[in-house]
């Protein structure tokens, strides 16, 4: 049996030595050397210029903007004065169409606050609708369960916190056994389309129509007379048509930014200061009511409002 080495006691056997470390670091030199190796690529060589995503305006050409409501107000009052304009009657227990309606916001606030017996809002854009789908949990997940909700048109206050439906998730939105479909949040709803490729139903179904705006580019390039009568023809009869004019000198402005937009903007023949004849004159419209505008200093908020009754 071999005799096992005692680990207290110094072997004779030779030990590699050990690498020594140079606690002083690199002298000057060679520290010059190796930076000048690490660094020397990037100092000689001028890294190409970095390329900035333009802003495909064209790609908004329906007026389809992405985050309208945040970029515009920004921290701002999220009250939104245009829908003081607007009396409660227009949407309480009211079947409404919203064409155009962005991610939503608007047509959100129809259906809790105003009540309405039930909502549509349509957009050409299914990016925008998805949004206004999740707002929609969103504002079911965090609003005051007794009721009395007050929401800005921003989304950003409720009555329970946001961070609640980012911990926990969203309330789930199944359809209960004793719902009702006149209630929020279950007589809201969106829809990816085009509403003017849309069946016309042949008889009335709305009680009142908010389009986003009115404005005086044609949707792909179909006469804008064509929407406004499809629009009188869906309205139950007494029905209100409430029209936010775009002023046509925001789309002159608009238009020099690019090729297409100016090539749609030559094309309009149906102007905005034409509207009023057509709708009363030929369409059929029976009464006009002027509400003036919010006189909100935002841009884009200071319209006029307007409401056409069948």
């Amino acid at each position: 049996m071999s005799e096992q080495p005692n680990p207290y006691i110094p072997s004779r056997k030779p030990q590699p030595q050990k690498r020594k470390i140079n606690q002083q670091g690199p002298t000057k030199s060679k520290r010059t050397k190796m930076l000048g190796a690490r660094v020397s690529v990037p100092m000689e060589t001028e890294a190409p210029p970095q390329t900035q995503a333009r802003f495909n305006i064209d790609q908004y050409l329906y007026g389809n903007y992405r985050n309208y409501y945040e970029s515009r107000r920004g921290n701002v009052d999220p009250h939104d004065g245009r829908l003081d304009l607007l009396d409660a009657s227009l949407f309480k227990d009211k079947r409404v169409l919203d064409i155009g309606c962005n991610s939503g916001n608007i047509t959100i606030m129809i259906g809790l606050q105003y009540q309405a017996k039930h909502v549509l809002g349509i957009d050409l854009d299914d990016v925008l609708i998805k949004k206004a789908e999740r707002q929609l949990r969103l504002v079911n997940s965090l609003r005051n369960p007794d009721g009395n909700d007050a929401l800005d048109i921003l989304m950003r206050f409720m009555y329970f916190p946001r961070a609640l439906a980012t911990t926990h998730g969203f309330v789930p939105m199944s359809v209960p056994p004793n719902y009702k479909s006149t209630e929020f949040p279950y007589n809201v709803k969106f829809e990816t389309a085009d509403w003017m490729e849309m069946d016309d139903p042949g008889q009335p179904q709305y009680d009142t129509i908010e389009p986003d705006e009115m404005d005086p580019y044609p949707p792909r390039r179909r006469r804008h007379q064509n929407v406004l009568q499809k629009v009188y023809r869906v309205l139950k009869p007494g029905g209100s048509f409430v029209v936010e004019p775009q002023p046509y000198e925001t789309y002159q402005r608009r238009a020099k930014l690019t090729d297409t937009l100016m090539a749609v903007f030559e094309a309009i023949q149906f102007k905005p200061d034409q509207f009023h004849d057509f709708l009363m004159d030929d369409v059929g419209f029976t009464k006009f009511t002027d509400l003036g505008s919010s006189g909100e200093k935002l841009k884009g908020f200071d319209r006029p409002m307007h409401v056409y009754t069948k």
